[in-house]
């Protein structure tokens, strides 16, 4: 897989630092055209991390983009068919 940038963050199961990759979704994915975080590794230390990703980003989850879920139906949106989400 072929990524745009990547970013390394505190890893969120203790010390650490994480490293993502970023990329699109597929046209065929019902998140088209919205990024893509995939995981690539872990490592004991920020610097570790560096290291071996020169280009990457140090970022947290406040400071990533987010995959925004807006254009699917919400509970009570109507739908086709005539029936709410929650109501299969």
């Amino acid at each position: 897989m072929k990524f745009d940038y990547y970013t390394i963050s505190h890893s969120r199961y203790g010390d650490g630092a994480d490293v993502f990759g970023w990329t699109t979704y597929e046209r065929s994915s019902v998140l088209a055209g919205q990024p893509q975080k995939v995981f690539i590794d872990a490592f004991p230390t920020i610097e570790d991390a560096q290291a071996e990703y020169p280009n990457a980003n140090i970022s947290s989850h406040w400071t990533e983009p987010q995959v925004s879920l807006s254009h699917l139906p919400g509970d009570d949106d109507f739908v086709p068919g005539g029936a709410y989400p929650d109501d299969y």
